[in-house]
């Protein structure tokens, strides 16, 4: 069993990750599928400046950490 496995399975394990899991997993999947909103705006707007580009890429970043985290949300 690899490290990065042992861990995982002690985390899922600890009581406090089980508290805090399903909530987590919630507001990940329901912000990965609100995020685009956000930045699908700025898409059509174009990038007026380095920071308008960075931006865009770090809400594009939080999306895919969020579809990560919320992947399995509501899965049996």
């Amino acid at each position: 069993m690899s490290p990065s496995t042992q861990v995982r399975e002690t985390l899922r394990d600890s009581r406090a990750a089980r508290l805090l899991r399903r909530p987590v997993e919630a507001f990940a999947f329901w912000t990965a599928i609100l995020l685009p909103f956000v930045y699908l705006p700025m898409l059509f707007g174009g990038f007026e400046n380095t920071t308008s580009l960075l931006l865009f890429a770090g809400l594009l970043l939080a999306n895919v950490v969020a579809l990560l985290v919320g992947h399995d949300h509501k899965r049996e």
